[in-house]
Order: C-alpha cells, then sequence, then structure tokens
C-alpha cells in the first residue's frame, strides 16, 4: 500500500511520484544484447480492486521506455491515484509495476505488487 496517513486532512496535494532505481544489466549479460534488444518498458498501474491470486484490476498511469545499460532513478507520475485516495475517498488497494523486456515472450516478463 501507498502510505498516505501521515498526510493532515487540510492539506491539498498537487502531484506525487513514485521514484525507482533500477540497476544496469550486468555487463556480461550486456554485451550479449544487441541495441534493439536493449529496451525494457516500465508500466506503472493503480491497483483498482483488492487483489486475489493471478487477477489484478489496474489503470496504467505512467509507463517509460529505458536502457539496460545505466543505473540510475526512474520517477513516474502517480498523482491521478494519489488524488483519488486523497480527495475521493477511494480505497488505497496499492500500485503495480510491471518491467517489460520488449523482445522476450511473456512468461519472462516481471509484474510486482506492493
Amino acid at each position: 500500500m501507498f502510505n498516505l496517513s501521515s498526510i493532515p486532512e487540510d492539506e491539498l496535494l498537487s502531484s506525487a511520484e513514485l521514484r525507482l532505481y533500477r540497476h544496469q544489466i550486468d555487463e556480461a549479460i550486456a554485451d550479449a544484447i544487441s541495441d534493439d534488444q536493449a529496451l525494457h518498458r516500465i508500466n506503472v498501474y493503480e491497483v483498482l480492486k483488492a487483489p486475489r491470486p493471478g487477477q489484478l484490476i489496474t489503470q496504467l498511469l505512467d509507463t517509460r521506455l529505458v536502457r539496460h545499460n545505466a543505473s540510475r532513478w526512474e520517477s513516474f507520475d502517480v498523482s491521478p491515484a494519489v488524488l483519488r485516495w486523497t480527495r475521493e475517498r477511494l480505497p488505497n488497494y496499492g500500485l503495480a509495476v510491471e518491467v517489460l523486456h520488449l523482445n522476450q515472450t511473456p512468461r519472462h516478463q516481471g509484474r510486482h505488487v506492493r
């Protein structure tokens, strides 16, 4: 869950971001990957309903295309979800982060919910 309990009720949020640090892929692996295979897509979703095993109902909040050869921070706009949770008092079921390698089959993809 995205903990918002410390924000006073009289505060108005204007924006919110999720920052993720990503490590570059190991050089030995990276050398074997051609430039056209070096891209990953990172998707950040709001989870709209309580998760059930193997089933998430989500809404895409932000996405980014990244190269595998750099360690760096990535920032994602999660304002729409946080504003719904604070202004509209909708339930907070958390965020889901999905990393897609653009040239791999779905069974090699990763998705993480928190």
